[in-house]
């Protein structure tokens, strides 16, 4: 059973037992799982005997199709055919910047898996690239990291963690966490590129980063849900969709022959480098989360609350559903249900995904 399915199934006691801890974001959650016994019709057989006549009735035969979960690779939910196609590695985490025109464009975003996109400082936004089935080089521009990042990116089980660094106190929460410390003032693999205006010039590759896996490294499992291999997503058209993340104005432009969200920002494409050059950033499932933020007690910064639950609006095939995020622990997935009473999943398209978080408030999202 998937960590999704099992967080459906527990979050009945969840929710009770949430009301009750407190604002303890590290209370722990007691997952119960059950599977129930195969279980066999009895199969009875009557022989009623006539004076003349002996009838017997031969047995019923009943059959019992189980269709198993579908085997997929982790961050994009692609199926495979054996866990042997799944990498031998943990999820590689980079915080890339994504403040003003020195900034962009990026390098590597269009190889992660998954980009999860929040608010910070100066009402700008930051990047957490995450890479599992795929490479990039180069990837950056590299820049510090937030104290929020400990409680969204936990989810992808012990990942190295890739950043040019940050303040005492939210360099002390990274390394209270289990995720992997890849600070480039202490780690190997990074260097200054010419051509770029500093801070945005430091970078690095995939590849070298993922050579610096230490033996606690995890490896990441699924962390949303995703559509059955013959589902089709169903919901009310949304080809173009509008974001405020404060500052930052960004769209997605669905692409009906691709089957692909194509992003712009600030009134222009967004590009990212690839190997072979730059082209404009797309996504398969646009996931819009709504968080309440505070002010982090570390550093001071915007602090999206990602544990709890608030509205979420699934963009896929062209198509937008509306529900609900749900989510009790650092190290819980990304629950997308339509509501809180029938706790049906939201799934998503195999392929990659960029997770939006705005603020949740009035007038921060908009489609058509």
């Amino acid at each position: 059973m998937n960590r999704t399915k099992t967080l459906a199934a527990a979050l009945a006691v969840a929710i009770v037992a949430a009301a009750c801890s407190g604002g303890d974001d590290e209370a722990q959650t007691t997952v119960v799982e059950t599977t129930a016994a195969p279980t066999t019709e009895a199969t009875t057989t009557t022989t009623t005997e006539a004076p003349t006549t002996t009838t017997t009735t031969e047995p019923a035969t009943s059959t019992t199709t189980t269709v198993p979960d579908i085997l997929r690779m982790p961050l994009t939910g692609a199926p495979i055919a054996a866990e042997a196609e799944i990498p031998d590695r943990p999820a590689l985490i980079v915080k890339i910047t994504n403040a003003g025109p020195t900034s962009t464009p990026q390098a590597g975003l269009n190889s992660a898996d998954i980009v999860i996109e929040e608010v910070i400082n100066d009402s700008v936004t930051r990047l957490a690239a995450v890479f599992h089935s795929d490479d990039a080089d180069p990837v950056g521009p590299i820049r510090s990291g937030r104290a929020q990042d400990v409680n969204i990116l936990r989810m992808f089980v012990q990942p190295l963690f890739a950043w040019s660094g940050g303040n005492a106190s939210v360099t002390r929460a990274i390394r209270d966490s289990d995720m992997i410390d890849l600070d480039a003032r202490y780690t190997p693999g990074y260097y200054r590129r010419s051509g770029r205006t500093a801070p945005n010039n430091l970078y690095s590759s995939t590849d070298v980063l993922w050579d610096q896996t230490t033996d606690d490294a995890g490896r990441p499992v699924v962390v949303f849900p995703y559509l059955g291999l013959d589902e089709v997503p169903t919901g009310d058209p949304a080809t173009e969709i509008q974001i405020a993340l404060d500052s930052i104005d960004a769209v997605w432009t669905y692409d009906p022959d691709s089957g692909r969200y194509f992003r712009e920002q600030e009134g222009q494409d967004h590009n990212t480098e690839t190997s072979d050059g730059v082209e404009q950033i797309w996504a398969d499932n646009v996931v819009v989360m709504l968080a309440d933020y505070g002010v982090n007690v570390f550093d001071g910064n915007p602090d999206a609350q990602t544990q709890g639950t608030n509205p979420v609006y699934v963009f896929t095939g062209g198509t937008v559903r509306e529900g609900i995020w749900l989510r009790f622990a650092q190290t819980d997935p990304v629950g997308l249900f339509d509501n809180i009473d029938d706790l049906n999943e939201l799934g998503l398209q195999p392929g990659r995904t960029w997770l939006e978080i705005p603020r949740n408030a009035d007038d921060v999202l908009s489609w058509s």
